[in-house]
């Protein structure tokens, strides 16, 4: 009896860690890449141009002008130009830090944010490896791109236009 007692036990442990390592191995698929192609990109670009009218509108409201809006608008026109260079990974990463500029514009202007600001499971996908933030700064400045003031922006067209 002991020995079939010792045996079981043996089996339920044995069987146990098999699961266990099985569950370990499986807790998280690997994420199918998603290629920034033309058009996802230039979807993406449409979502964060809809999201940049609307902090736009959210800032010329409220007139509290913090520098995000600029941010978001000069990043995202640089995401235009690497986009029409058809350079669209590029695209999508400063696409990306604009929309998290708009988020911070609106919070400042204590406006609710639009689903446009959100990102999808594609989007966060299309973004894997992304460079950082201090890394994008040194791209955009050493393109050329200078900042641009909230209050410079207020007058117009903000030159985002995807063709």
């Amino acid at each position: 009896m002991k020995h079939f007692i010792l045996l079981l036990i043996v089996l339920l442990s044995i069987s146990t860690l098999s699961f266990a390592q099985k569950k370990k191995q499986g807790d998280k698929p690997a994420a199918t890449a998603i290629v920034a192609d033309q058009p996802r990109t230039k979807n993406f670009l449409l979502k964060t141009n809809r999201f940049t009218g609307h902090t736009h509108r959210a800032v010329f409201n409220t007139k509290k002008f913090t520098g995000d809006l600029g941010q978001m608008v000069r990043y995202e026109r640089y995401a235009k130009k690497l986009y029409e260079a058809s350079n669209y990974q590029e695209a999508v990463y400063f696409s990306k830090r604009a929309r998290q500029y708009g988020s911070v514009a609106l919070a400042a202007n204590s406006a609710i944010a639009t689903s446009d600001g959100k990102f999808s499971a594609e989007e966060e996908t299309i973004t894997t490896g992304m460079p950082s933030d201090e890394e994008l700064e040194k791209r955009i400045t050493d393109s050329g791109s200078t900042p641009l003031t909230d209050e410079s922006l207020m007058a117009g067209n903000l030159g985002l236009e995807i063709k």
